[in-house]
């Protein structure tokens, strides 16, 4: 049987070439390696490693390639031979035991011992059958091949018919039969000397064939390794020459259309390439040094590799001699926290900026704002920092100015502070027991009014009544108005408490329990539940208190008043709605209302102190909340708010 071998084509895998730079040299650059001849192409050290011997290695290759190829075709072929060798021999064997099995029936079937050894020494003509034996119906050896055998190297009995291999050869059990009744059984052994006969010859054969095709591979590889190996010694020698002249004009002439033209195409689109860097960096380069900016890249290490002009400015050495020193060390540099610290926040972010004292040549000690970013190689790894120093000295030195007038002008603004309390604490005082003492004479005034109008009333006439009514009701007026006025001042020096406070209830009691209330009760509206707050209970009272007040007086004449009061949660606080029905108010008079004597309508319309609402916003003050009003304008009604802590529920 013969069989076909694809082999895949060879495939040649040739080294990439690494090239590196740095930017291009000016007289003022401080990269280490790129002052004087430029650091312009290093070449793998694999291609330096094989330039002497890439001729052979192809060779090798070649050579390996057409020994493999045949070495894998005769074993497939020796191994194919042996299997059929195999094959051949059990089919051989059972033809010759099922004639020597028919043969011997009768011989067995007599018991004809001398006929049976007749039919087995027939064998002598198969030089591969090493023994043979036929046993009878017991299972006994009854007669055997060759006559000298011995009987003990004869299996003991006979087995069930079949063949195996084993002990370097082919067993065989084979029935014997007559009229298709087994009366015996035939065992034959045959040895593999044969199959070790061919395969030796088969050997010869190879090792022939291999040494032939050996050296026409040889002859061969010899003359095609150089299509190979000249493109790649001509890529080998471009790089040397632009690596020793440092020039990236020169290009490597392309001489096949092949990978390997593709790679001298691709090598010369690299040098291209290298060339437009390496202008782009010197023009870079060149900006940088018209930054009047420090402007430093240092390693990982913290040596200096680039020092601009504007850093040569700053620091006052030159670039020469700040290469490769320790940036660290040449500049005394203090920072706001350890380096290490700022080390991990630059490998984490990426960047780092803060404040660093440093020193110049002159030893004059400088603040310098910095910027820092992190450079990371193709693989990822922190390569080196490119640093940004602005000299913000001047600026500095304002600051501490500002910080020195700032302490300067909060020790005053304290001593005047503590001065105006003192003195705002004594008016208060002042304010509060003048209000106080007034009132005594104030109700004298109320009593011998009201007690002349009682007694007296009949013998005065209309006039002198009218007076001692105007004194009557001007005394109360002024009453009232005392009254807020130390309300006014008890809730502005009070101590206080907070705590939770339940709306709904607290508005429920003001309502009941005042009379100028119980008239409207029926239009007060409460949309429950109302939220808890934390305030001052006195204190709310009051704020409700007024509100309710102020809309009943700044009802729209001819209308009832009607009140609704709500509660909305804002950004975990509460805000409490008082909406009415009343005359309004303009947008104008909005904060006027909200202080003290804000009257904004006349006092014969509206009575009243001008202090109510002042009280609502000095204690909502207190209770750490705010309060509003809104309105739709003039007759349509208004909306004071309450700003305040909300409490848990």
């Amino acid at each position: 049987m013969r069989q076909s071998f694809d082999l895949p084509p060879s495939k040649i895998e040739s080294s990439s070439v690494s090239i590196s730079r740095l930017p291009p040299p000016r007289g003022s650059c401080s990269i280490r390696g790129c002052c004087g001849r430029p650091r312009s192409l290093v070449m793998s050290s694999a291609m330096f490693a094989t330039r002497t011997s890439i001729k052979n290695r192809v060779r090798a290759v070649i050579l390996l390639a057409s020994v493999v190829v045949l070495f894998v075709t005769a074993a497939a072929f020796v191994v194919y031979e042996a299997i059929d060798f195999r094959a051949q021999l059990v089919r051989n064997l059972d033809t010759l035991a099922a004639i020597i099995a028919d043969n011997s029936a009768a011989p067995l079937a007599f018991d004809n011992k001398v006929i049976a050894e007749q039919i087995l020494s027939a064998l002598r003509a198969e030089p591969n059958i090493e023994a043979a034996a036929i046993y009878d119906p017991t299972g006994n050896v009854f007669a055997k091949y060759p006559p000298t055998l011995k009987t003990s190297l004869l299996p003991a009995h006979a087995e069930k018919p079949g063949y195996q291999f084993k002990d370097g050869g082919l067993v065989l059990f084979a029935p014997v039969n007559q009229e298709e009744k087994q009366i015996g059984t035939l065992y034959l052994r045959s040895s593999f000397r044969g199959l070790y006969q061919q395969l030796w010859r088969y050997g010869l054969i190879v090792i022939t064939v291999l040494f032939g095709a050996f050296g026409a591979a040889f002859i061969l590889s010899t003359l095609l390794q150089k299509r190979i190996s000249e493109p790649v010694l001509t890529l080998t020698r471009a790089a040397e020459n632009i690596t020793q002249r440092g020039d990236y004009s020169v290009r490597a002439p392309k001489l096949t259309d092949d990978e390997l033209g593709m790679l001298t195409d691709a090598f010369n689109r690299m040098l291209a390439e290298t060339q437009e860097n390496q202008a782009r960096l010197a023009e870079q380069a060149r900006l940088l040094d018209l930054s009047t900016d420090a402007i430093i890249v240092r390693d990982m290490q913290g040596f200096v590799q680039f020092w601009n002009r504007g850093a040569e400015q700053l620091y006052g050495w030159t670039s020469a001699e700040a290469a490769g020193q320790n940036k660290r060390d040449l500049l005394q540099t203090e920072y706001p926290e350890s380096l290490e610290e700022i080390t991990a926040k630059l490998h984490r972010d990426g960047r780092w900026s803060g404040d660093l004292v440093q020193t110049r040549r002159d030893g004059t000690r400088m603040h310098v704002s910095t910027r820092w970013v992190l450079d990371r190689d193709v693989h990822g790894n922190p390569a080196r920092v490119l640093i940004t120093d602005n000299d913000i000295t001047l600026r500095k030195q304002a600051e501490d100015l500002m910080k020195s007038e700032a302490v300067r002008l909060d020790a005053l603004v304290q001593q005047r502070t503590a001065t105006l309390q003192e003195t705002i604490g004594e008016l208060e005082a002042f304010s509060y027991s003048i209000s106080h003492d007034m009132r005594a004479p104030l109700r004298a005034m109320q009593g011998y009014a009201k007690a002349l109008l009682a007694d007296y009333g009949d013998r005065l006439d209309a006039e002198a009544q009218h007076y001692l009514d105007r004194v009557f009701r001007s005394a109360s007026r002024l009453d009232l108005l005392i009254q807020d006025v130390l309300t006014y001042s008890r809730i502005a020096k009070g101590e206080i408490e907070l705590h939770p406070v339940d709306l709904g209830p607290l508005i429920e009691d003001i309502v009941s329990t005042r009379p100028e209330l119980h008239e409207i009760q029926k239009n007060i509206t409460v949309e429950k539940p109302l939220h808890r707050v934390l305030g001052h209970e006195a204190y709310l009272t009051q704020c409700v208190t007024n509100l309710l007040d102020n809309a009943i007086k700044f009802a729209r004449e001819g209308v009832n008043p009607r009140i609704y009061i709500r509660s909305d949660r804002l950004d975990g606080k509460v805000r409490v709605w008082f909406e009415d029905n009343g005359i309004g108010i303009d947008r104008s008079h909005y904060e006027r209302i909200f202080q003290i004597f804000g009257q904004v309508y006349p006092e014969k319309k509206y009575p009243g102190t001008g202090i109510g609402l002042a009280i609502v916003r000095k204690a909502v003050q207190r209770m750490n909340g705010e309060v509003g009003v809104e309105s739709d304008g003039l007759d349509k009604g208004s909306r004071f708010w309450l700003i305040l802590n909300g409490a848990q529920t």
